[in-house]
Order: structure tokens, then sequence, then C-alpha cells
């Protein structure tokens, strides 16, 4: 996919990884999202070589990445965001959705739910409006957090799935990725980049040598 804008290119490197590269050419710079996803790095090297044109790569997996095509690039890491960015950014697509919400608090609380994500945010915004709308209730702070725990969210966006992996691990007190999967009958890929980064983060769990150990139960209070 690739949406174009005067010299500006964005392109979306589909599943099978290919891009349609005389296009390329026709621009100035190009932004290329998932770049991670590429499958030739080989075909990409003579363009980067170019200096007559820009490329800007987005991921968020530069280790996947070979090292001829880092060493070509410059880096740029960016900062999580903070809940108070996140909270403007629910704010700002409630506006755009004319739904908005009764207190400053709701927004909060989405943003809290939102693991540092804006996409998620957003996600967890569009399913809030839709049950309330079904149920035709106001968007009160107690009637977003009954929302976000009916569909398996809880406080500072911790789910369902988390706490049945951290209740797997506080009983056996360490396991492997291929035991957890098979006991939870979750796939491998969804744990390890969906559960356990958050968990990470939070200090819940640990990975070592001896493989996923528990750390510290989630204070939602």
């Amino acid at each position: 996919m690739a949406r174009k804008s005067g010299l500006l290119q964005s392109i979306q490197i589909p599943v099978k990884g290919n891009i349609n590269w005389p296009e390329l050419s026709k621009f100035d710079v190009n932004i290329i999202d998932e770049i991670h996803e590429f499958k030739n790095f080989e075909l990409l090297y003579p363009y980067l070589d170019d200096k007559n044109q820009s490329y800007l790569f987005c991921t968020t997996e530069y280790g996947e990445t070979p090292e001829p095509f880092l060493t070509r690039c410059i880096r740029f890491t960016f900062e999580p965001y903070l809940v108070k960015d996140l909270t403007q950014i629910v704010r700002s697509y409630a506006k755009s959705r004319s739904f908005i919400f009764n207190s400053a608090e709701a927004y909060t609380l989405v943003a809290e739910a939102s693991r540092g994500s804006p996409r998620i945010a957003k996600q967890r915004y569009d399913r809030i409006k839709r049950m309330l709308d079904y149920y035709g209730q106001p968007a009160s702070v107690d009637n977003i957090r009954f929302v976000l725990n009916k569909i398996g969210i809880y406080d500072f966006g911790y789910s369902a799935e988390d706490f049945r992996y951290l209740e797997l691990l506080k009983t056996r007190g360490a396991s492997s990725l291929d035991n957890i999967s098979r006991t939870l009958r979750i796939d491998k890929n969804t744990i390890s980049k969906e559960i356990e980064p958050y968990l990470l983060e939070k200090g819940n769990i640990q990975i070592t040598s001896k493989g996923r150990t528990f750390m510290k139960w989630p204070d939602t209070n």
C-alpha cells in the first residue's frame, strides 16, 4: 500500500515483503513502514546509496534487520508515550468521533488501559463507544470501567490473558515458553509479542536461563 503526496511517498510493507522498486525512484522521500518484514534487503542497498533520495524506515523490531542495512541508516529511538500524551490522543479522537466522555478521569482511565500504544487507545475507545451506545449508557468512569472489565481489560491495561499467564507462573515458579503456550493454549507469538513485553516492562516477570519466572502480582489498586 502506498500513499503519495507531492514528492513524498509512504509505503506499508506487505505480508510477503515485496516492494514495487521502480516506484521508489519517482519520489524524493520514501517512508517505508514495518521494514523488518522485508525479505530481500540486498535489493534495497542500491537505492540507499542514491544520494538524491531519502528514506525513512519505521519498525519496532530493528534487531530483525541485517547489519549492512543498519550501518546505512541513522537510528532514532522514540521515548514511550506518557499517560498524559495518550490521554490527549483519546480526547482528540473522541472529539473526532462525536462521543465525548463525562470527565477528564474517564479519558485517563482509557489512556492507562492502552499499554502505551495510541493504536490500542483508539481501539479501546471504539469498543467502549459501541457498547455504551448499544446499552444507551452515559460515558462515566464507572460505565467505562465496567465495559473494559467486560471485554477482559483491567486497570492499567492488564488483560485476562495477562492474569492467566501470571497465575500459571506464580504456581510453577518458572516455566518455558513452550510449556506456557501449551498450558494456556495461546500461541507463542502472541505470548512473546503481546503478553510478555508488557509484563516485563511492569516488572511482573523475568526471563532467565531457567525460563520465565514470576516476580510480583500487579498492583491495580
